[in-house]
């Protein structure tokens, strides 16, 4: 009997966990972490550049409403499909989780890019110049201001 209720237990506990399971955040971006490589793509398919200053290890709940609101959503994986090459430079608060190599590559775009603010949107042309940029993000969860960005970036590319 008490092997039957672990059963049913461990049975019903799968089934109601199946939808959190079925809820993917976000879309499958390309995102690189090499500029260099980043700007070879962008060369080669006429993209822009999308630079995403964030942190990995941090609790800073305005990237994590920009990744849900932003770049969590069909509108913008289109929008970068099209356009963009992404580039997500990470600066982790605990140092041993990126390499020596990457922290100072990532200390280089930060001065490169003026980056004060976690999280920093970049958009560059295809060389890694600087076209726009966008600091922190609001409570109001509004991304009509990235979007503008990005469009007239790419606006003016054409």
């Amino acid at each position: 009997m008490m092997i039957k209720l672990k059963i049913i237990g461990f049975i019903a506990m799968l089934v109601w966990s199946l939808p959190l399971v079925a809820q993917k955040k976000g879309y499958d971006l390309n995102w690189q972490s090499d500029i260099e490589q980043a700007k070879m793509m962008a060369k080669e398919n006429d993209k822009l550049i999308l630079i995403y200053f964030t942190s990995s290890d941090a609790s800073i709940t305005a990237s994590k409403s920009l990744n849900e609101d932003f770049f969590y959503t069909e509108k913008f994986k289109n929008l970068a499909d099209k356009n963009l090459v992404l580039v997500r430079v990470n600066i982790p608060r605990r140092e041993n989780l990126i390499s020596e190599l990457q922290k100072n590559t990532n200390q280089e775009l930060r001065i490169k890019y003026e980056q004060r603010v976690i999280p920093t949107v970049v958009v560059c042309d295809s060389n890694g110049n600087k076209l726009g940029m966008i600091e922190s993000y609001n409570y109001l969860h509004d991304t009509s201001k990235h979007y503008a960005l990005i469009n007239n970036a790419l606006k003016n590319q054409r």
